[in-house]
């Protein structure tokens, strides 16, 4: 898969990726209010208002630190993904994502936005290594994360509290090099 870049869109086969917009904070709040993914995600979820959206919206205009983008497949916003915590020095950022429409889980979706990303980041953005931190309840993204490539890297034992229990919170990293033998392995 390789990102065509069109005027702040990145391009795959069922969906785009594109620079986020104030018009897209209100769908994307609309898809936090699916507690029990939000929650199997990353074992966090609170009720937030829309104004807190909307301010947090405003202040990541200015970060040099963060890529943000909608996940947009079909017309429609389905979630989002970004780079964040990164640092240009070591060439190293951060990737969180999030589908929530639940229309579009389980369908490689997410697969195809972490790709497009990755393709992005490692190849038009020289990053060396991406990161992420999941929740040992989220299968499915687990399964996501090492189909592209992405290897375990640490554990913090009984981190979060998710459904009347601790579960694990597990770290993953994916270098450049690793991305580029995932990618050139016959399909």
């Amino acid at each position: 898969m390789r990102a065509r870049e069109e005027a702040n869109v990145l391009r795959g086969k069922r969906l785009i990726l594109r620079a986020i917009e104030r018009g897209d904070i209100g769908r994307l709040h609309e898809l936090d209010q699916a507690v029990d993914l939000v929650l199997a995600g990353d074992g966090h979820w609170r009720p937030t208002p829309l104004a807190a959206r909307e301010r947090r919206f405003d202040q990541r205009l200015d970060d040099p630190d963060k890529s943000w983008f909608v996940i947009e497949a079909d017309g429609k916003v389905i979630g989002d993904i970004e780079l964040h915590s990164r640092d240009r020095r070591s060439g190293v950022a951060a990737l969180g994502v999030a589908i929530y429409d639940r229309e579009y889980l389980g369908r490689g979706y997410g697969r195809e936005a972490i790709g497009l990303l990755l393709d992005w980041a490692f190849r038009m953005q020289n990053f060396r290594r991406v990161w992420l931190k999941t929740s040992s309840a989220n299968q499915r993204a687990l399964r996501c994360y090492r189909a592209l490539g992405f290897v375990e890297e640490g554990r913090m034992r009984e981190q979060l509290f998710f459904d009347g229990r601790y579960i694990d919170s597990i770290y993953m990293g994916l270098l450049r090099r690793e991305w580029q033998a995932v990618r050139e392995e016959p399909v």
